[in-house]
């Protein structure tokens, strides 16, 4: 029964995009244009309002040299109104000021199965609210920095890791401190034969592991700014998945729009409190084969070497 609802459904979106598609009205917005109105809101990352941000609209008319550029700067609310004529195809906020992060966000009236009307010649809806955030720049302080692919020298056993040195542990490679532990999964096969690859990362020691925290998915800064303490960081276990048995349909990857902050390298007192730790922020985690006959791990991350300092913005 679920099976056929969900068909229903999909039967129904399909029925009503073709439907949208063969309107008159949105076939001439496609093919000449209407027009769109747009009420950009600029945000700082508590909400507030920023004024006086440039802002630069690009609207899109079907071949991409025929766009154009709408700009200005917000007004005292934080807003800048954009309005012209578009076919829909591609809309590009860029939002820029000094002492912030800049921000892009991109929007389709043309998505398929999400079209947008078109009634009297605008684009619907005409004069939308569009929210988009301008991150502070805060306190960049210099972090470890790590984003690489990696060759994994031995798949199916657990290696520790290195943050801070951006290694495996020795024997394998040349860190010294295990923040967490790493194991690649994989059946030997080169990338065009493997039926199986995985990955998984887990934390150890006493009170480490991770928090997720949302990313902001517009701002060129997207991560937080600094490790929250009052988190637990019950994460002790990451498990991605590349194939298995199908590369296509059985892939679990890294959260999605989301970040791990870490806590490692803790040292607690005798009451189990800690003293001491070490915070990072895994952005990026993906493993697979390569044609070279070895697992690839691919990580991104930062790491703040001072202990107890949870400043995780990098310069």
């Amino acid at each position: 029964m679920r099976r056929q609802l969900v068909t229903l459904f999909m039967v129904g979106v399909a029925a009503s995009a073709f439907a949208l598609k063969k309107d008159p009205a949105y076939r001439n917005a496609r093919r000449s244009g209407a027009l769109a109105k747009i009420q950009i809101h600029v945000v700082d990352d508590l909400g507030q309002n920023v004024p006086n941000a440039d802002v630069s609209v690009f609207l899109g008319m079907n071949f991409r040299p025929k766009g154009y550029y709408l700009k200005g700067i917000t007004n005292t609310n934080g807003v800048f109104v954009a309005a012209g004529k578009t076919c829909g195809d591609e809309i590009v906020i860029d939002v820029t000021k000094k002492g912030y992060y800049s921000s892009s966000k991109k929007l389709c009236f043309a998505e398929m199965g999400a079209e947008h009307d078109v009634e009297n010649g605008k684009w619907q809806p005409f004069g939308k609210n569009e929210d988009i955030a301008l991150r502070r720049i805060v306190k960049p302080t210099h972090l470890v920095a790590f984003d690489k692919l990696i060759d994994v020298a031995h798949t199916n056993v657990w290696l520790g890791f290195d943050m801070e040195k951006q290694d495996f542990t020795r024997p394998i490679g040349n860190g010294e401190k295990a923040d967490f532990e790493v194991k690649a999964e994989w059946d030997g096969l080169p990338a065009w034969e493997s039926k199986y690859c995985s990955a998984e990362i887990r934390f150890t020691d006493i009170r480490t592991g991770g928090h997720y925290v949302k990313n902001v998915f517009e701002s060129t800064f997207p991560y937080i700014y600094s490790a929250p303490l009052d988190s637990t960081y019950t994460e002790s276990a990451i498990r991605i998945v590349d194939r298995n048995g199908d590369p296509h349909t059985t892939k679990i990857p890294f959260a999605k729009g989301a970040s791990l902050v870490t806590r490692t390298r803790t040292i607690v007192d005798e009451h189990g409190e800690i003293k001491a730790a070490n915070y990072g922020c895994i952005r990026r985690f993906e493993v697979g084969p390569s044609r070279r006959g070895v697992a690839l791990l691919r990580m991104s991350y930062v790491f703040n070497p001072t202990p107890n300092d949870t400043n995780l913005e990098p310069k």
